[in-house]
């Protein structure tokens, strides 16, 4: 069961109000506790009220604070409450909250640890966690400088740096590979071993830097975040729970997490790590310790710390001994607790947590016994009360009905979402919106196959954001050598420029060559072609002279700008442009396979993608009012987009939500809801539960063939998969056919494969991975998106100047 508060002896103040009238919960069996908020704007206001609470009562304590997305809201909220203390103490929230927080911390008599950072990187640079501290805690928060301890990869000492006249430790590893295996092996040249030098230097500095924390009497406060894997600091998974501060390697999820600061995952690899271990976290055992963790993506492993004993599979289960730990979670990321899965605290239980309980258990039950019926195709086999698993026992509880009633019911449902999916709608105008340039083909791209069948329906793609932080620096320097060797005396592959074809707008010239040249199997024709795209943007970008004069000039500068760039750092406008168009590019490719323009494809740029970590949310006139305009353009029937009603940090799916959701709304004002339908999808990064879909694809092996191959010839970008998932190190087309194959799968435990291959539709027949929409009218996706109007809620209050 769910208990408003714990017993007064282990909660704080602040605590005690958020879970007695601020609307969180805590939820009871939990080791540490849990306390449950319902988004992460109401997360990083607890977790802000929580840590000033504490320096109130620790003037002089130790400090250690979490770097990445995960706290801007925690970041935002102290640096609120520090600017209006005066305000907020006297008829505010701090008012209510107890001497503690009468009167604001004197912050910078606390002592701060950094928790971890990437070896090497210069701390300069602004993706490295010792500018992110110096930005957000030194001078954010206005704690004292002389109090820090930090963490410097990039400097050399004097004596190395006298001994190998090297500048840097970058220099000392030219080739970016750090091989920590020096430490036990004889060096091979006059360059491992200075390489060895230092890295024991390095190791020293950790023994150093665990002593002084230990001197400290360890760490008063710490708050971090929680991995793909598991890892607080970077104590990934394997780690020990008595782990002390050192230099160690990650591991691939770790690494697929750093790739969107190192600038791709094949920096990240080549990355070593500092960090505070396990242990240093727990050496002081009155530590208040708190994991913070927004999203349904870390409900898994939220509830595999909390619910496993403690062991090295799970790192941040170290903090179930700890007296005064803590996990902060959003309603997402608490969802796979037990407790959670069971709750329910409506006066009327709904039908999707009936089937979610339902279909749960049934898959629970079949992973237990081999050879099991499908549970769902013979519910009459199932005791009254459930029998022996509990989620359906909970289900019977919650919904009056006996299980055989429920399990049949719910199977009914499932079949009813299968049958929709092989129906497909035919007379739509269909307006299909995308934070990034591949999320459509990710998420749904076997509908679409189908969609473009038919002469009757009307496909407009719109792509929200601009999308340049997924092409790496390597990724466009090789373009803009082609484009050099284009306009210069060679040309490229024997292909030389016509400038004759600047007449009149830009067409379809390139598009139709290149995917000629992919039908010719010519990867020089390929090259050519981009090049003229990037060739004639520039050009544009120039005010339309197409002299190569002027656009090897420009080049000249990118390529100047582009080799003096750092992966992972802020790109200048003109770096940023091209990789902008080379994104606008390769989805325009995809379409162009099924005959569309580019009339039918619109690319937005909203200005709030801007690549900052911590980016603005969506502007009305900036952001929204485009989005409008191009509706009022297509007048759709059908509206898609990606469906992430609660983010976990700046997230921009999540953000293009709030944007599409609010052109929908003065949309609607204007035309009505009556002819509207609303496709909600989730792709790579987030998936439906089966419960939460309405409409449930078959996808063939043709499906997947066409997938890929369209993948491969127009994301050229993505063959690499520099940002990948942590789920698979692999291209993102793999990771989706993946996700399809597993829910199918799944639905062939629920419902056996008579179901699928038995069956007279031929799309069932030939279905081997299954794809999960919601399909709402305008008033279902209202109540859809009610934690999106809650986020805004809360933010209100932090535009108060």
């Amino acid at each position: 069961m769910i208990r408003r508060h714990s017993a007064e002896k282990e909660i704080s103040e602040v605590e005690r109000y958020f879970t007695t009238e601020g609307g969180a919960e805590t939820v009871s069996g939990s080791r540490p506790p849990v306390i449950q908020v319902s988004n992460y704007v109401v997360l990083g206001q607890l977790t802000a009220l929580r840590f000033l609470e504490w320096a109130g009562r620790n003037p002089d304590g130790v400090a250690a604070l979490p770097t990445g997305r995960t706290p801007e809201y925690f970041i935002k909220w102290v640096q609120y409450y520090l600017a209006h203390w005066e305000r907020e103490a006297k008829s505010g929230l701090l008012a209510r909250l107890g001497p503690d927080l009468r009167k604001p911390p004197e912050l910078r008599r606390l002592r701060f640890v950094q928790l971890d950072e990437f070896f090497p990187i210069n701390p300069a640079h602004e993706r490295s966690f010792g500018y992110f501290v110096r930005k957000f805690y030194l001078e954010g928060f206005g704690l004292d400088p002389a109090k820090a301890l930090l963490i410097d990869t990039y400097s050399l000492p004097k004596e190395i740096a006298a001994l190998s006249h090297r500048k840097n430790v970058e220099a000392i590893f030219p080739e970016g590979v750090i091989d920590l295996g020096l430490r036990v092996r004889q060096p091979e040249s006059e360059s491992e071993e200075l390489q060895r030098k230092v890295i024991r230097y390095f190791d020293r500095f950790c023994e150093e830097y665990e002593d002084t924390i230990r001197g400290w009497g360890g760490i008063g406060f710490f708050l971090g975040g929680i991995g793909p894997d598991g890892h607080v600091a970077f104590n990934v998974r394997g780690a020990s729970h008595r782990s002390t501060t050192r230099m160690d390697r990650l591991n691939y999820e770790s690494m697929a997490a750093a790739s969107v600061d190192l600038g791709g995952i094949d920096a990240a690899r080549k990355k070593a790590v500092i960090t505070i271990g396990l242990g240093t976290i727990t050496c002081n055992p009155e530590v208040t310790a708190i994991v913070m963790a927004a999203g349904e993506t870390k409900a898994k492993i939220v509830a595999a710390a909390l619910e496993n004993p403690p062991g090295i599979d799970h790192p941040a289960s170290v903090l179930q001994g700890l007296p005064n730990a803590r996990f902060y979670l959003t309603a997402g990321a608490a969802s796979r607790l037990k407790e959670r899965r069971f709750y329910t605290g409506a006066a009327s239980v709904s039908a999707r947590d009936l089937e979610r309980l339902a279909v749960d258990g049934a898959l629970s039950q079949s992973a237990q016994r081999e050879g099991l019926p499908a549970p769902l195709m013979s519910p009459e086999a199932v005791p009254a009360d459930g029998g022996g698993v509990p989620e359906w026992r909970r289900a019977v509880e919650l919904s009056g009905l006996t299980a055989p009633e429920l399990l049949k019911r719910v199977s009914d449902s499932i079949r009813s979402k299968i049958q929709k999916g092989t129906h497909l709608p035919d007379g739509q105008r269909f307006l299909h919106t995308a934070p990034h340039h591949d999320d459509i083909e990710l998420a749904y791209f076997p509908l679409i196959h189908h969609l473009v069948r038919s002469e009757r329906n009307e496909n407009y793609f719109c792509y929200l954001t601009s999308g340049f932080t997924a092409v790496t620096n390597g990724t466009l320097l090789k373009r803009l050598e082609e484009l050099s060797a284009l306009i210069g005396e060679g040309g490229l592959g024997g292909r030389r420029l016509s400038l004759s074809a600047w007449e009149g707008e830009p067409n379809q010239q390139e598009i139709h060559g290149y995917l000629n040249a992919i039908a010719e199997q010519n990867r020089e024709a390929e090259a050519f072609f981009v090049a003229c795209r990037l060739h004639r943007m520039v050009a544009a970008y120039l005010g339309g002279d197409p002299s190569g004069e002027a656009i090897q000039h420009f080049l000249d500068e990118q390529l100047s700008a582009l080799k003096k760039l750092s992966p992972g750092q802020t790109d200048p406008e003109g770096v940023r442009n091209m990789k902008s168009w080379l994104r606008e590019w390769e989805a325009e490719l995809a379409w162009a396979h099924f005959g569309l323009g580019r009339d039918h494809v619109h690319h937005l740029r909203l200005k709030f993608y801007t690549g900052d970590i911590f980016p603005e949310d969506p502007d009305f006139e900036r952001d929204v009012r485009p989005i409008l305009d191009l509706m009022e353009k297509v007048r759709p029937t059908v509206v898609t987009l990606a469906m992430d009603p609660e983010g976990s940090g700046p997230d921009t799916h999540f953000k293009c939500l709030i944007a599409v959701a609010r052109a929908l709304e003065e949309y609607v004002k204007i035309h009505g809801a009556e002819n509207l339908r609303i496709y909600g999808y989730r792709n790579i990064w987030s998936r439906f539960h089966i419960a939460e879909a309405d409409v449930v694809i078959p996808v063939s092996l043709n499906s997947f063939a066409v997938l890929h191959n369209m993948f491969d010839t127009c994301f050229a970008s993505q063959r690499t998969a520099a940002f990948p998932s942590h789920e698979l190190d692999g291209t993102f087309s793999r990771l989706a056919q993946k996700i399809w194959v597993e829910q199918h799968q799944d639905l062939i435990r629920l419902l056996g494969r008579p179901f699928f291959y038995g069956g007279a539709h031929p799309l069932m027949r030939r279905a081997y991975g299954a794809l999960y929409l919601k399909d709402m009218d305008y008033q279902q996706f209202q109540e859809e998106i009610a934690p999106l109007k809650r986020f805004l809620e809360s933010k209100r209050q932090l535009a108060v100047k």
